[in-house]
C-alpha cells in the first residue's frame, strides 16, 4: 500500500497485488486483469519490481529518463527507483513484485547479486528488449510461477524463489554483457557502500574526502574504485544525486525553486539554476512544467 513521502509524490511500501494480509514477500498479476493499470503517475516502490511486457506500445520513465515501451520488453525497477508508464493500447504481460528479504533468501551469498546487471548500480539500461522467440520460451516460467501464486499451497514460496532465480539467470544470459566486462568484486562492492551513504548522507556529508573517511579509506582509492565500477568519478556522482533529488521535488512537491534550492544546500538561486541547467539542458521551471503532472 502506498504512502507519502512529499505532499503529492507516493510510494509503496507493500505490493496490495496479492490481496492476502500479512507480511509482504512476493506476488505476481497479470497486467490486463488490473483496472489500475498503467500507473502514470509518478511513483517509486521499496520492493523489486519487474514489468514483463507481452503486448503494449507507449513509453516507461525511470528516474526521469524516457524507454520506449513495446511488446517482448522486460523492465527492471530497484528500490526506491521513481517511476511511471503509459501504454496507448491495453497491456497484456506480468507484473512481479518481491521484497528485498525475498530476493536475498534466493541467495547464498550477499554479493550474488552483482551476477544480475539489471540490478546493478552500474548498469546502462533497466530495459531488456526480446526477440519474439526468446520471449515465447521464457513464458512458461511465468505460467509456473503464476500456477504455485495461486494455488497457495504449503512450500510455495520456495517453489517459486527457485522458478524466479531460474527466470532471472535466464535474463542475464540476454543481458549485454558489455556492461559488467572488467568489474570487479571488491570495486562494485565499495561503489555500493558509496552509493548507500550517497542516498542516505548527501545532504549531510560536505566534500568527497567525508564519504571516503566513513568509509575508512582515502579519496583516491574511492575514486578509483568507482571509475572502474561506473566510468565516473564520486564527485560526479554526488551531482547526480542532487540533481536527482531536485528533479523528484520539482516534479512532486509544491515547494518553490527557491525553496527547493535552499533545501538542497544551495545558497545562491541563480547558481542552482545554472548547475541544474548544466546537467539537464532544463531550467528548473521548464523540468517542474513538464514533468510535474501525469504521463500521457
Amino acid at each position: 500500500m502506498p504512502t507519502k513521502a512529499s505532499p503529492t509524490f507516493p510510494t509503496f511500501d507493500t505490493s496490495d497485488f496479492g490481496g492476502a494480509g500479512g507480511p509482504f514477500y512476493f506476488d505476481l498479476v497479470r497486467l490486463q486483469d488490473r483496472d489500475d493499470i498503467p500507473r502514470a503517475f509518478p511513483h517509486r516502490h521499496n520492493y523489486y519490481h519487474l514489468l514483463w511486457m507481452t503486448e503494449g506500445h507507449g513509453a516507461h520513465m525511470l528516474d526521469f529518463e524516457q524507454f520506449e515501451l513495446r511488446a517482448n520488453t522486460v523492465f527492471f525497477v530497484s528500490p526506491g527507483q521513481i517511476h511511471a508508464w503509459t501504454s496507448s493500447t491495453r497491456p497484456r504481460g506480468y507484473v512481479i513484485n518481491f521484497s528485498t528479504e525475498f530476493f536475498v533468501q534466493m541467495l547464498p551469498r550477499s554479493d550474488d547479486i552483482a551476477q544480475f546487471p539489471f540490478f546493478h548500480i552500474a548498469r546502462d539500461t533497466p530495459a531488456l528488449y526480446l526477440e519474439q522467440s526468446r520471449h515465447d520460451e521464457l513464458l512458461p516460467l511465468l505460467f509456473d510461477i503464476e500456477k504455485e501464486v495461486l494455488n497457495r499451497e504449503d512450500g510455495r514460496f520456495d517453489i517459486v524463489r527457485s522458478y524466479l532465480l531460474i527466470l532471472l539467470t535466464r535474463l542475464r544470459r540476454l543481458y549485454p554483457m558489455s556492461i559488467t566486462e572488467g568489474m570487479s568484486p571488491q570495486s562494485y562492492c565499495l561503489t555500493k557502500r558509496f552509493k548507500l551513504l550517497l542516498d542516505e548522507h548527501f545532504l549531510e556529508f560536505g566534500p568527497i574526502r567525508d564519504y571516503a573517511a566513513k568509509l575508512h579509506i582515502t579519496d583516491r582509492q574511492l575514486n578509483d574504485a568507482i571509475k572502474r565500477t561506473m566510468g565516473c568519478t564520486a564527485g560526479q556522482l554526488l551531482h547526480e544525486r542532487i540533481v536527482l533529488e531536485a528533479k523528484r521535488l520539482l516534479s512532486n512537491t509544491h515547494l518553490s525553486v527557491s525553496e527547493i534550492a535552499f533545501q538542497l544546500n544551495f545558497d545562491d538561486l541563480a547558481y542552482f539554476c545554472r548547475f541544474f541547467k548544466k546537467h539537464t539542458q532544463l531550467t528548473p521551471g521548464e523540468f517542474k512544467k513538464r514533468y510535474s503532472g501525469p504521463m500521457e
